[in-house]
Order: C-alpha cells, then structure tokens, then sequence
C-alpha cells in the first residue's frame, strides 16, 4: 500500500511539473512580446542587401523591399503601414510614441556569384521603443539561377512566422 501511495505522489507531481511548465512557455511567450500589443501601425519596412556581387546576382534592396512591403500587405492586412520620412523619425523618439509605431527590417547578405552561393537572411522587428522585440535567420547556399527565389522565399518565411507572434501576442488569433 506504501509503494502504491508513493507511485501515485509521483505520478502527480510529475503532471503537476509539465502542467506548470506548459503554463510558464505560454507566460514567458506572452512576455516576450507584449509590446506588440501597443503598435498601432508600422513606420518602416525595408531589406538591405549587402555583398559585393549581390547586385551581379540579381539581388537589390529596392526589389526587395517592394517585395517584403507586398508580402506585409498580405499578412498584415488590418494593421497600416504608413513610411515614416527620415527627417521625421525624431518624432517618435519620445517613448509614449515610439511604442505605438512598429518597424520590420531585413538584412540580405551574399557571397560568391556561381554555384555556391552562401546567403544570410535576417529579420529583425519590433517598434520605434525596441527595434528587436522578435529576431529571425536564415543560412544556407544556392546557385545562380535559385538565389532570388530563397531569398523571397525566407523573407515570405519571416513576415509569416512574425505575423503569427504578433497576433497571438495581441491576442487576435
């Protein structure tokens, strides 16, 4: 009967281990990013890319950008994005501000202009307060002919995965 007890004590503090566990992801999740819930818009979205033959490749931050801006449409369609000027980003240092404005950038960084191709993607996002709330990245090589497509491919990758984060962060979905 003592053995039993003790099996049973153990079985129940193993669950009540996991159960808590399960709770604390989901709270340090809800921590992590709960600054999300004070962005009202978005100020900046851009990609830069860098590496001396990413212009020889194919691969040019303008395209890019235009590129990561249409894909942001797609995933982030109640939530406006609306291009702060540089000569008006000093506007947003004031605190109450700057938290209510949220920015996506990428970097693209290449090297080697045939087969292989070694790529860096990395997309940082977060607001005007706290420019790294969430941080992704990609490594990998290509050739010639597929280097544009990874590259959107990721940057589709990235704007999916923080468009969940940012709505489940806010409690949207």
């Amino acid at each position: 009967m003592n053995k039993r007890n003790l099996t049973l004590l153990l079985i129940f503090s193993i669950l009540l281990t996991i159960s808590n566990s399960i709770h604390s992801q989901e709270s340090l999740e809800d921590f992590l990013y709960q600054d999300f819930k004070e962005i009202e818009n978005f100020g900046y979205i851009a990609v830069k890319v860098q590496g001396e033959q990413a212009f020889l490749i194919g691969l040019n931050s303008e395209e890019l950008t235009s590129f990561a801006r249409l894909k942001y449409k797609n995933n982030f369609a109640h939530i406006a994005f609306q291009e702060i000027p540089v000569e008006e980003t000093y506007l947003y240092q004031e605190e109450e501000q700057a938290k209510k404005v949220g920015s996506i950038w990428f970097r693209v960084w290449t090297v080697g202009d045939d087969f292989p191709i070694a790529y860096y993607v990395e997309c940082r996002a977060g607001s005007y307060k706290n420019y790294e709330l969430w941080h992704q990245e990609a490594l990998g090589y290509s050739d010639i002919k597929g280097i544009k497509q990874i590259v959107r491919n990721e940057i589709t990758r990235m704007i999916e995965s923080l468009a969940i984060i940012f709505f489940k962060a806010r409690g949207e979905i």
